[in-house]
């Protein structure tokens, strides 16, 4: 119920937003979980945060207690972005990981990863958008440390005029390096819809190849982007983010 509540407020703040772009909890555009051919216009810089649920993040990240439980948990990353052309995006992102100090479970480790996508093909009329991506290609954090977020990615999507709604469809192919991961690997797709009399509205389903994900993104007051989803209908994520045309 608690989740269902922050998801709902997260729709009704979309009746005061602007038209907005795809956003993923990295910072690169895509839908919710799975990588999408949309891109960010030139000089698009973007700083933001999300609340990771410990069902949205890797299953290695986890820690050990002093009691020889080991325990999975929520998260929250932060991230800077910039699209440099409107062909390239690049992202910087860190997440908090949680491990036992002095006794006790605290967040005070990182993960570090930079995010890459480049656009092979335009959108056209009959031609879809097409685009390659990889997040952690280059592992900044210890070699000792998983590569949690490494994967590769080729994406296509193609937009629909249906009397002023659109509509998006997106299918991609992801690979993952750690084993943890495989869940997620393979033919990933999903739709968006942006309906003619809220535009500044955009609605999303989509399925990661393990689970089915629902949410809503949208603009506030032409700067802030809000982003709110669930995961398999019951586990929370979302957050928000700045974003200025430089």
């Amino acid at each position: 119920m608690k989740h269902s509540l922050m998801f709902a407020m997260a729709l009704l703040l979309a009746s005061g937003a602007q038209p907005a772009a795809a956003e993923e909890y990295g910072g690169i555009t895509g839908l919710i979980h799975t990588p999408s051919a949309e891109m960010n216009p030139a000089g698009m810089a973007r700083i933001g945060a999300f609340f990771l649920n410990r069902e949205f993040l890797p299953d290695a990240m986890r820690y050990t207690g002093a009691d020889g439980a080991v325990t999975k948990y929520h998260s929250t990353d932060h991230f800077l972005a910039i699209a440099p052309f409107d062909w390239i995006e690049l992202a910087y992102t860190c997440t908090l990981m949680k491990g036992m100090r002095n006794g006790k479970a605290r967040y005070f480790m990182k993960d570090r990863h930079v995010s890459l996508k480049l656009r092979v093909i335009k959108e056209g009329k009959w031609m879809p958008a097409i685009a390659v991506g990889a997040t952690d290609p280059y592992h900044f954090s210890s070699s000792e440390t998983p590569d949690y977020f490494r994967n590769y990615y080729g994406a296509a999507t193609k937009h629909f005029s249906l009397r002023g709604h659109e509509l998006g469809a997106h299918v991609a192919y992801r690979w993952y390096k750690e084993q943890s991961n495989k869940k997620w690997q393979g033919v990933t797709c999903g739709l968006t819809y942006r309906p003619a009399f809220a535009p500044n509205l955009r609605g999303i389903v989509e399925y990661t190849g393990n689970d089915i994900n629902i949410g809503a993104d949208c603009y506030l007051w032409k700067l802030l982007f809000v982003q709110a989803s669930l995961q398999n209908g019951k586990y929370f994520s979302g957050g928000m983010m700045l974003q200025i045309q430089l």
